[in-house]
């Protein structure tokens, strides 16, 4: 009995006695603030992966006035265009009143996620898609669009978008 004792208050001192793992980050941390300068990207997590696979999900089903729930109302959206908007229900009627966006398909190729500001709440979620656009001759136009979104609190705070050409081979 008294070495299952002391045993265990070795194990309880050696244990108390470790030092603190730092959590791992990858990268390089733009923020030259003192309490994250040093600090790298954090992995983020599964729950700012799942609020855009929902949102994605919702705007291609064409479900436009739903996914405007997935943003925050102080929302700034980056279009590949460049013409930023601010606010959800605005972005989302461009597809809702244009007929081309229902001729638009994609397929999610990648998604993952970042804690850039680990000390102030919020992640980066980048996602690629490989886009299809079929015109009325029945033409297909393909491109990559890459998406990044900033997630605060299950809200997309703000999206930028980016259009990418398919990549050409010299036999093309």
């Amino acid at each position: 009995m008294k070495k299952a004792i002391v045993y265990s208050l070795f194990c309880a001192t050696f244990l108390a006695c470790q030092a603190p793992v730092k959590e791992r980050n990858i990268g390089y941390h733009p923020n030259p603030d003192e309490d994250v300068k040093e600090t790298g990207w954090y992995l983020g997590t599964q729950e700012a992966i799942d609020v855009v696979l929902a949102l994605d999900k919702v705007w291609k089903e064409g479900k436009y006035d739903e996914a405007i729930g997935f943003f925050a109302d102080s929302v700034m959206i980056t279009p590949p265009n460049g013409k930023r908007v601010f606010s959800a229900t605005e972005f989302m009627n461009g597809f809702k009143e244009n007929e081309n966006s229902k001729r638009i398909t994609w397929d999610l190729a990648s998604i993952s996620s970042i804690d850039l500001s680990p000390n102030e709440g919020g992640e980066h979620v980048g996602a690629w898609f490989n886009m299809k656009y079929t015109d009325s001759l029945g033409e297909v136009t393909e491109w990559k669009g890459y998406e990044s979104y900033y997630v605060v609190e299950g809200k997309v705070v703000w999206l930028d978008q980016f259009r990418q050409a398919p990549i050409q081979t010299d036999g093309e």
